[in-house]
């Protein structure tokens, strides 16, 4: 079903007249629309800390989830599932978000540790920061 054409001045794969239909059904699957920022870290939120509530998610981001959690709902990256005890919407991610991301499951997620770093490891940074700061404007 595919052939090698030559076409403007290279070579391309295109799928032979009696198999383009299939091939447009292949490959004419929706794109999903790439995350906002405020959509990547909602969803970063839920995926590391889920089952966790809209509220919870609002405080750690410092700003309203409301927008970016009815977007990831809607694109089935979460789901409900269940409530607090204080009767607040429990969200956690979806077997979308697995195939999304390419893990068999949530424990394939990187280990968060290796972007947090240890006391010692902020000070050395701080004290780098600080004497770039001085060498620039000395």
């Amino acid at each position: 079903g595919i052939a090698l054409r030559e076409l403007g001045g290279g070579w391309t794969l295109a799928s032979v007249p009696e198999a383009e239909e299939a091939a447009r059904r292949l490959f004419s699957r929706p794109r999903i629309a790439t995350l906002t920022p405020a959509q990547a870290e909602t969803l970063a939120i839920v995926a590391y800390l889920q089952p966790i509530s809209r509220p919870e998610i609002t405080r750690i981001r410092g700003v309203s989830a409301d927008s970016a959690t009815a977007t990831l709902l809607e694109r089935t990256l979460i789901e409900e599932s269940g409530h607090s005890q204080f009767g607040a919407v429990l969200y956690r991610t979806t077997t979308q978000f697995l195939k999304l991301f390419g893990l068999r499951d949530l424990d394939e997620l990187p280990d968060v540790a290796r972007w947090d770093p240890s006391p010692e490891e902020q000070a050395e940074l701080r004290e780098r920061l600080l004497r770039a700061g001085e060498a620039r404007a000395g």
